[in-house]
């Protein structure tokens, strides 16, 4: 079954068409820099992923102190399609978001660049014992849960291919988070499609084991995504998008070192999910893949297989030219410049690693 973007399409095209004015434009100070991502929607706004590091290390804060800056923190329980509408609205600047909404945003006329990657992590299929679901084949015509619109219906549609399914052969519930659980509790559905962070908790309490996950390698199917900026913003505030994108690429760093693996942990669980979790799905990994930020091989045919979805599903209407949007060279002089060209291995298309 499928579900129709046109009223989020025609909102964004729109909403950039009455665009509002910028904060400031060049030359003029900012006030605030407002930046999202995945995380906790309610209480003190705290993420996971880079992001999430980002956030807790407090970077940005301290960058742009001596500036009287300030830094406007967002992580929307609607998460990518609930950025896009922000991004669409000028309600933001920055945001690092999944690959599939990052696509999806874009090709509806959200003008965004991509500065870098937002790291690898394995994507979980949960089934509920009950179910009697034990592979991947069995899936067809059974009820399975995710948020629409963000990167797990993206991974699930490239995971099923690999049976020779696709997510037409199965029936989809779009439903967020928490929610996710009661309608496994009460067998209203079957499967749910995520990350560790959102799933092994639930395999911890016996209410689903897990059917299938990307962990071990960065196979198709795999959650990636993007660090990206509002277009005007880059282009009236150049000065500041470098320093954040610095920032980011440092905050990148700090979580790629084994010595932070528990500090790590511990600012992923500022959002509130349980620390296990995080423990449990980073176990065997290392942090350098989670958390890579480039722009290599892999991130971009993940990209051009994510662009290849969206247009053949109708989420995006047109294509658009993926190498005008994703420009790696500042991500690349920044990387050089603080010396860490040693600290993330590439990957080609298929994921294995080069160089």
């Amino acid at each position: 079954m499928t579900v129709s973007r046109r009223t989020f399409l025609a909102a964004a095209a729109a909403l950039g068409a009455l665009a509002a004015p910028s904060l400031s434009l060049a030359g003029t100070k900012v006030e605030v820099i407002r930046l999202a991502g995945p995380g906790n929607a309610s209480g003190k706004p705290y993420g996971n992923a880079t992001i999430g590091l980002l956030r807790g290390l407090e970077l940005l804060e301290k960058e742009f102190e001596a500036d009287k800056i300030a830094i406007e923190w967002q992580f929307p329980r609607g998460t990518g399609p609930a950025i896009n509408e922000a991004l669409a609205n000028r309600q933001l600047d920055f945001a690092s978001y999944g690959g599939l909404p990052n696509l999806v945003g874009r090709g509806a006329g959200v003008p965004t660049k991509v500065l870098a990657g937002s790291g690898i992590s394995p994507t979980y299929l949960v089934a509920r014992p009950e179910a009697g679901i034990n592979s991947l084949a069995e899936l067809k015509g059974r009820k399975v849960a995710f948020q629409r619109g963000t990167i797990f219906e993206l991974s699930l549609n490239r995971i099923l291919e690999s049976v020779g399914l696709t997510n037409q052969d199965v029936v989809l519930y779009d439903i967020q988070g928490a929610d996710q659980i009661s309608a496994i509790q009460t067998g209203d559905v079957d499967v749910i499609v995520g990350q560790g962070n959102s799933t092994l908790h639930t395999v911890k309490q016996g209410l689903t084991k897990v059917l299938y996950t990307t962990k071990g390698t960065p196979a198709p199917g795999s959650t990636f995504g993007s660090l990206t900026v509002h277009e005007k913003f880059a282009a009236e505030q150049p000065e500041i998008v470098e320093r954040v994108l610095r920032a980011f690429v440092q905050a990148a760093h700090w979580g790629s070192q084994e010595e932070n693996r528990d500090k790590v942990f511990d600012i992923f669980a500022l959002t509130g999910t349980p620390r296990d979790s995080y423990v449990e799905d980073y176990a065997g990994d290392t942090l350098a893949d989670r958390h890579t930020p480039l722009l290599d091989g892999f991130y971009r045919s993940n990209i051009e297989e994510g662009l290849k979805f969206t247009l053949e599903t109708r989420l995006v209407r047109r294509p658009f030219d993926v190498a005008e949007w994703i420009d790696d060279r500042p991500l690349t002089r920044t990387i050089d410049a603080l010396g860490y060209g040693t600290v993330w291995t590439p990957r080609d298309a298929a994921g294995k690693a080069v160089g």
